[in-house]
């Protein structure tokens, strides 16, 4: 059709021989099949990324709909259907609506959409119906499209379970505070556990204790045995430790086989002292993983609140200092950091 309206109307009667030649070889022809062919290859990937976004719509787990600028529902996704109640059918030509659940004021609705006609989006938690007349909760996510000349042809909302998106923000908590192999808090959850003890310990003038354990040539087992046994041995000791301490107390996994424990709480300082002895009782037995029988050592560093350390980076410094010193004496100990530090060393061996 293009290449019609430009191809010059004259007729073969009225050319001579030699200006026929001339002018089925003419540029213009070429270009015209150039530009033909081009027009094709663009029409094929509109028609193809169309394709794929209406397969990516009808895909999605999260209901959609879009609407025209009159809010007027233009088209829904199956999601949308199976959330609803409603099919497509049923919906298109309507409002949203048609899902107000009457859980929330007029006001609610105008601030969400100034928010859509002044930002171009809005999001957060609402209430709909059900074609079912059920009430339920759901995320929601809607967007505004607007054309060349800024003026807005679309809305699109995009909206899953509530439930479903508590879920997601309880993993995403969890991932944030919590080690993924053993479950126990990481470094970011224990500051926060121990600043706040601290607190509470400055103004109920109390001790508390912090203990870094260090598991004994734990690299060689990985190296000798791989990682799926020293994944294994890391949460059978976990699990051992958590024995061993007070509903209270708090262990944590900062990184590969370096544990701290926060008490509290401390009587009296021997009762740190006391637990780094459980610790190492508890790694005296043998552990029986994967066709290997093993035996697990650590080095553990104590320090009391607040003589010998008033804020958690200080502590944990010195506990990490005492730790260290128990390994560079034989490993296999504990020890409290301070003037005139006691060793207490128990022999044995890392692995059999």
């Amino acid at each position: 059709m293009f290449a019609e309206e430009w191809t010059p109307c004259i007729s073969s009667n009225d050319m001579t021989t030699n200006e026929s030649r001339s002018l089925s070889g003419s540029p213009h022809e070429f270009e015209l099949d150039t530009l033909r062919i081009e027009l094709g290859e663009v029409r094929q990937q509109l028609n193809a990324a169309a394709g794929l976004t209406s397969r990516i719509i009808e895909c999605a787990t999260e209901g959609i709909l879009i609407t025209d600028a009159r809010r007027i529902i233009r088209s829904v996704n199956p999601a949308f259907e199976k959330s609803t109640g409603y099919s497509a059918d049923e919906a298109v030509g309507r409002t949203p609506a048609m899902l107000k659940s009457g859980h929330h004021s007029s006001s609610f609705y105008r601030e969400m959409w100034d928010s859509l006609n002044e930002l171009g989006q809005w999001r957060g938690e609402i209430w709909n119906r059900h074609k079912s007349g059920e009430i339920y909760p759901e995320w929601l996510s809607i967007s505004a499209v607007r054309d060349s000349q800024q003026q807005i042809r679309n809305y699109v909302g995009v909206f899953s379970d509530s439930h479903t998106h508590q879920d997601i923000l309880e993993r995403l908590h969890y991932l944030a505070y919590y080690d993924g192999l053993t479950g126990l808090p990481n470094r970011r959850l224990f500051l926060d556990r121990l600043n706040m003890a601290i607190s509470h310990a400055k103004r109920d003038k109390n001790m508390l204790a912090v203990m870094f354990v260090d598991l004994d040539q734990f690299k060689q087992i990985n190296d000798t045995l791989g990682h799926k046994v020293g994944d294994e041995l890391l949460r059978a000791v976990t699990e051992r430790m958590k024995h061993c301490l007070r509903d209270g107390d708090t262990l944590a996994r900062l990184a590969g086989d370096e544990f701290t424990v926060l008490l509290p709480v401390l009587p009296h300082p021997d009762a740190a002292r006391n637990v780094a002895e459980k610790f190492l009782e508890c790694y005296s037995k043998p552990l029986y993983l994967d066709g290997f029988e093993l035996r697990v050592t650590a080095s553990i560093g104590i320090v009391i609140y607040p003589n010998d350390g008033e804020d958690a980076e200080s502590l944990l410094h010195h506990a990490d200092i005492a730790m260290y010193r128990i390994k560079e004496s034989g490993r296999n100990g504990y020890l409290h950091y301070g003037t005139g530090m006691s060793m207490c060393p128990f022999p044995g061996d890392a692995v059999d």
